[in-house]
């Protein structure tokens, strides 16, 4: 006895026909069963994955668990990619001058990149929400939220923990949506507490805009207006300045500049008008700032000069200084003060440039210069003045 096993497509051979004993014959369809019997298996571990995700559902056989929560089901299901790139490298040089730990050097590097979304219920009360991306822009775009929300008679109705909102229907006080932190909602019979604690993780802004022009309000104090711009030439100026302009605009002060030099330093390169100046902090200071050095209490008045007919000091400075403190070449001013602050006492500038007329501006009774253009950090500015007082010349 045999068996005719033929393979057909409609009425069309696909295959040679093939005549089978018994036993031949048996062996094909127990080899067919154990086809179907595996490929069944493996369809249904596939679906059951499917159908469970990476984690399997868990049930908890309580019942508070049950009471609490709604129901006895843990349900997390993540979803997304994970990429680790580990790498490793190395360097080998033949260099005879290394030795042989230094001519081979091997780094590793890792990186990783995670995408992940994931969705969670445990029971009907409590819902879990989180997103994460490692190549987010901005921090509020990883999110977390805990949503727990109770039956109709509890008195906890919900509770939001994570990325929450605080809406208001009112124009008054206006809600924010960007929060993160706790919220929670109450009922007391016919009263609802709503109260949050959070941190805000926003901003607003208004923007105006008149007649397709956008106009925007902001503050600025004026002494950053116009930093770096103007100075008293002394600190006498500035501690009679209100007083010398308690009858403005009749200015009452006894002083008139007569004269005056200002010099910066000089980044143009320009030799017009350039000479090495040597400028102090404490010159013509009644109260010094250095005083481990400097002795004030002289003339109340700014005066530092050891030119012939000035007697008027208002320290002794120019006395205390080292005979070659003058000299371009001569490092004795720094040695001078190397002990109490050093170069914060003094500044050399090499070729400074002298500003014309039309560079700055001052008044020559409150003792001020405003400059047409603000000086950088790097820049040193240096004085020289003449003024009388009361008709005496300083």
């Amino acid at each position: 006895k045999r068996y005719v096993v033929k393979d057909l497509v409609g009425d069309k051979y696909v295959a040679n026909t093939q005549y089978l004993t018994v036993d031949e014959y048996q062996r094909l369809v127990n080899s067919e069963i154990k086809r179907g019997n595996w490929r069944s298996i493996s369809n249904a571990e596939v679906s059951d994955f499917r159908n469970t995700g990476i984690i399997p559902k868990i049930q908890v056989n309580s019942k508070a668990f049950e009471k609490l929560f709604g129901g006895t089901t843990i349900d997390i299901q993540p979803r997304g990619e994970a990429e680790l790139t580990f790498l490793g490298r190395v360097n080998k040089n033949e260099n005879p001058l290394f030795n042989e730990r230094q001519r081979v050097q091997t780094n590793f590097d890792f990186n990783q990149r995670i995408q992940m979304d994931l969705v969670g219920n445990i029971g009907t009360k409590l819902k879990i929400k989180s997103n994460y991306n490692t190549e987010a822009q901005f921090d509020f775009e990883n999110q977390i939220k805990l949503d727990y929300t109770g039956g109709p008679d509890d008195i906890i109705k919900k509770i939001e923990a994570g990325n929450v909102s605080l809406p208001l229907n009112t124009s008054l006080i206006t809600g924010t949506q960007a929060l993160f932190g706790l919220k929670t909602q109450l009922q007391f019979g016919k009263l609802n507490v709503t109260s949050v604690y959070t941190q805000q993780k926003s901003q607003s802004r208004e923007i105006k805009i008149t007649n397709g022009a956008q106009s925007n309000e902001f503050r600025l104090s004026a002494d950053n207006y116009e930093a770096n711009r103007h100075y008293f030439l002394s600190q006498y100026f500035r501690n009679t300045y209100n007083k010398n302009l308690a009858n403005a605009p009749v200015i009452t002060s006894p002083i008139q500049i007569t004269k005056i030099e200002v010099w910066i330093t000089n980044k143009s390169g320009s030799t017009t008008d350039s000479r090495d100046v040597l400028g102090f902090l404490d010159l013509g200071e009644n109260v010094p700032y250095n005083t481990a050095q400097i002795t004030g209490g002289g003339s109340a008045l700014p005066g530092g000069t050891t030119a012939t007919g000035f007697t008027q000091q208002s320290n002794n400075l120019l006395q205390n200084l080292p005979p070659g403190a003058r000299f371009t070449n001569s490092n004795d001013v720094i040695s001078y003060f190397q002990a109490n602050g050093a170069t914060d006492n003094f500044a050399k500038l090499t070729y400074a440039r002298k500003l014309t007329e039309r560079e700055f501006t001052f008044q020559p009774q409150l003792g001020y210069i405003s400059l047409n253009n603000a000086l950088n950090s790097d820049e040193v500015l240096a004085v020289a003045y003449r003024y009388t007082y009361n008709g005496v010349e300083y």
